[in-house]
């Protein structure tokens, strides 16, 4: 609807606002030139349906519906109308001199403010030297942060109201300004600079592990989380983990297939099976490892087609295997290991497979190679609702990512 039309004109409001506090609503409705009333008369050009009618008003709303010929609509439209004609740098000047941290609440709470003013408001907000959920109002304002992000919050309503919705919201729906205020918050940077919260430590590994957190917040989390950094993909800081020569954060390193070629040639000798298994493979790192390591080599998904031939050719069960299960296997030499019959397992864990094939393996009823099916992105989905019907395998197709969205996505009940 044109709100602009009631300019000059009257409107009723039936029930509360909610959005905006009364006095904002009218300020605004003024600045736009509508005048509100509180009962209806000729005048009046738009009915509004607020939250919370009383008895009376309820009743006044279906008479109104009976006998009136002008709109009435909900209120949320034209609040959010309203909001856009809100002018930031006067209200954050008229917060900072009042200090109202009530009204301040208010504006955090209300979803039709732009994030940009969002942010800046949330900096102006005083915890008191508490905890995020420490007390009420904290708790609204920390809730009005993972509600104004976290997109399916219909389906979690409780993730709201607890430290854990917000590391969640991280993990789900970060980028580089939500988790950098989110770092801001008085309450966050303590715990960063003196770690004693440790109801605070899942949203911190959330950060760390975060593809969009910035890396200036990642060196604040060096010194008590390298090995999630040492995780992370795509790899921050990698010369700062290096230098810590920790074998545990070097490990973890040696998996990261985001591992600089740099950083790969300092670990190739003392990890070499793993840095052989997971890091991107050039043709002098190839050949250097072929003679000991060919069966780690055969699952490493860079393989070029001319190096996985080497491997086919070498003529070993293990490396075999390992080709069998390597989703970036060419398709002749997949088809090879298929028809020699002894690979059903590991063929039953490739994705590259083709669902004719995927359905011969489940043909086999062997146990391990179900459970393989069980597991596989790839496997038919009349399959997986066959395999889920036996308790040995029921799990494992639940967590199926591939089965849990075909759920989603046809709706379906499933528990």
């Amino acid at each position: 609807m044109n709100y602009e039309v009631l300019s000059g004109k009257s409107i009723l409001l039936l029930g509360k606002t909610r959005a905006l506090n009364a006095e904002e609503f009218d300020a605004l409705l003024k600045l736009h030139k509508i005048n509100r009333v509180v009962s209806y008369d000729n005048d009046v050009a738009l009915i509004i349906e607020g939250r919370m009618m009383n008895p009376y008003e309820q009743k006044e709303s279906a008479r109104l519906y009976e006998t009136q010929h002008i709109s009435i609509v909900e209120l949320s439209g034209i609040e959010e109308w309203l909001c856009r004609s809100i002018e930031p740098n006067r209200l954050l000047m008229s917060l900072k001199l009042s200090r109202n941290q009530e009204r301040l609440v208010d504006f955090l709470q209300n979803p039709y403010i732009t994030d940009e003013l969002f942010f800046k408001l949330l900096k102006l907000y005083d915890w008191k030297n508490e905890g995020l959920f420490d007390n009420d109002t904290n708790r609204d304002v920390t809730a009005s942060i993972i509600g104004r992000f976290y997109e399916d919050l219909d389906r979690n309503h409780n993730v709201q109201y607890a430290m854990s919705g917000l590391a969640h919201l991280i993990e789900r729906y970060g980028n580089a300004e939500l988790i950098g205020a989110i770092t801001e918050l008085p309450p966050v940077v303590r715990e960063l600079k003196n770690p004693s919260d440790r109801s605070l430590s899942g949203i911190l590994d959330a950060m760390a592990l975060h593809s969009d957190t910035p890396e200036s917040i990642l060196r604040q989390l060096l010194e008590g989380r390298a090995r999630l950094l040492a995780h992370r993909e795509p790899l921050a800081l990698e010369c700062e983990l290096l230098a810590l020569k920790n074998e545990e954060v070097n490990t973890i390193l040696s998996q990261n297939t985001t591992l600089s070629n740099e950083g790969a040639e300092l670990l190739e000798h003392s990890y070499p099976n793993l840095i052989a298994t997971h890091t991107a493979l050039n043709d002098e790192r190839f050949e250097r490892l072929l003679d000991k390591n060919a069966r780690y080599l055969a699952a490493n998904t860079t393989l070029t087609p001319h190096m996985q031939q080497r491997l086919f050719d070498l003529d070993d069960k293990t490396v075999y295997k390992s080709l069998a299960s390597n989703p970036m296997i060419e398709t002749k030499l997949l088809e090879q290991l298929f028809e020699m019959g002894s690979y059903r397992i590991q063929l039953a864990m490739n994705s590259a497979l083709t669902p004719e094939k995927l359905e011969l393996l489940y043909a086999s009823g062997e146990s391990e190679v179900l459970s393989a099916l069980a597991a596989n992105l790839s496997t038919p989905i009349e399959l997986l609702y066959q395999l889920s019907l036996d308790q040995r395998f029921e799990r494992s197709v639940k967590t199926n990512p591939a089965f849990g969205k075909h759920i989603q996505t046809h709706n379906i009940g499933w528990s």
